[in-house]
């Protein structure tokens, strides 16, 4: 058996890239140096290195496993011409590759764009920004663009793509799409959307909600619908555009969380601060629905007895109201763990003044 050289041993190390730092602690053993090539400090042992042949740092190595992986991705010049084209653009300089912006002419407007290549193949998006849906306009032109569409702005322009306050010149409720959105939507107003609802589509709506039409569907969302509720039996008219809105429960007999109409019951008001939004509801003596709302944040700031039939009206009467106001939902599912979502509103859009007058004209016409 041969002896063992250090000497020669570290040499050999030399001729593979690294230069030892310490004296050879063994075969196996890491063995400190320096990476010849960008001066890193490498641990690899003579075995790994000399008798398995492999490189001396494997921080070398991940780079240079990095640029064959960049090199296998890259796009070639011959490929990237017609995926270019396909987007209505011709170039007018050579590809530059995928990190920088490729100089083209949009075919559509003739301006002179800066394009990248990766936002335009792979990602989708169009090419041109000024021929996109997307791009800013002046206000007046927004608001004519609006008027065409059959919506009249109520507020300043936000933005192409922001919420825009407006009414609709058909049947002057209040909506707020976006001006990308009116342009691409069939339906500009989501309340004409509604009325225009397929005898099909309707009968589908009720029978989500756990209603079985008794008759057929009237031929639009604002006029009452006779139909049996499937988990009773007991036969209702509800209108399709409250069950749509879902801001009742569509059987009376059968509301949520179990109101007993035939038992004396609570109409309450209630607020929660974090979530800025007001909640109306009914509830039953003993009954634990307002005490769950309020382990949840909710403060109670009015409530009323009344024979149970009676807080069921007043409560619907209040709903009627909001949904009159076309008033969104104040609160999520999310926000409500314990029920009760579809029964809010938005302090911002209806004050807690406003909320309190609701709550006492309901009160008393109910009487």
């Amino acid at each position: 058996m041969s002896k063992i050289d250090p000497i020669a041993r570290a040499q050999q190390m030399r001729d593979r890239g690294t230069d030892p730092q310490i004296p050879y602690p063994g075969s196996g053993k890491p063995w400190p140096g320096i990476c010849h090539a960008r001066r890193h400090v490498t641990l690899s042992s003579y075995s790994s290195v000399v008798t398995k042949g492999q490189g001396p740092c494997k921080t070398c190595a991940q780079i240079n496993n990095s640029r064959k992986a960049a090199e296998k991705r890259r796009v070639k010049p011959e490929a990237a011409l017609p995926n270019i084209r396909k987007a209505n653009v011709e170039p007018l300089e050579p590809f530059p590759g995928t990190q920088c912006t490729w100089r083209c002419r949009c075919n559509g407007c003739d301006r002179e764009i800066d394009v990248w290549y990766s936002s335009v193949v792979y990602a989708g998006n169009g090419a041109c920004f000024h021929c996109s849906s997307s791009a800013p306009i002046p206000p007046d032109e927004a608001r004519d663009e609006m008027l065409a569409l059959g919506l009249e702005p109520l507020v300043p322009y936000p933005g192409v793509n922001e919420p825009w306050r407006s009414r609709c010149l058909r049947c002057t409720r209040i909506v707020d799409p976006s001006l990308t959105n009116a342009r691409k939507t069939k339906g500009k107003c989501r309340f004409c959307a509604k009325r225009a609802t397929d005898p099909g589509t309707a009968v589908e709506i009720m029978e989500a909600v756990g209603l079985e039409p008794l008759e057929p569907f009237p031929g639009n969302v604002t006029t009452p619908w006779q139909a049996k509720h499937i988990a009773c039996g007991q036969v209702v008219s509800p209108i399709l555009d409250k069950v749509i809105q879902r801001r009742r429960a569509p059987c009376s007999s059968c509301a949520q969380h179990g109101f007993k109409p035939d038992r004396p019951g609570y109409i309450y008001l209630i607020l929660h601060s974090e979530l800025a939004a007001g909640k109306i509801g009914i509830y039953n003596e003993n009954s634990e629905r307002l005490r769950a709302h309020q382990r949840n944040g909710w403060t109670l700031i009015a409530q009323e007895l009344l024979p149970g039939h009676l807080a069921a009206k007043a409560e619907g009467l209040v709903l009627d109201q909001w949904t009159s106001l076309d008033l969104p939902l104040g609160a999520t599912r999310d926000d409500m763990p314990q029920g009760g979502w579809t029964e809010t509103v938005a302090l911002v859009d209806r004050s807690i003044a406003d909320l309190l007058n609701d709550f006492t004209a309901a009160v008393e016409s109910s009487r």
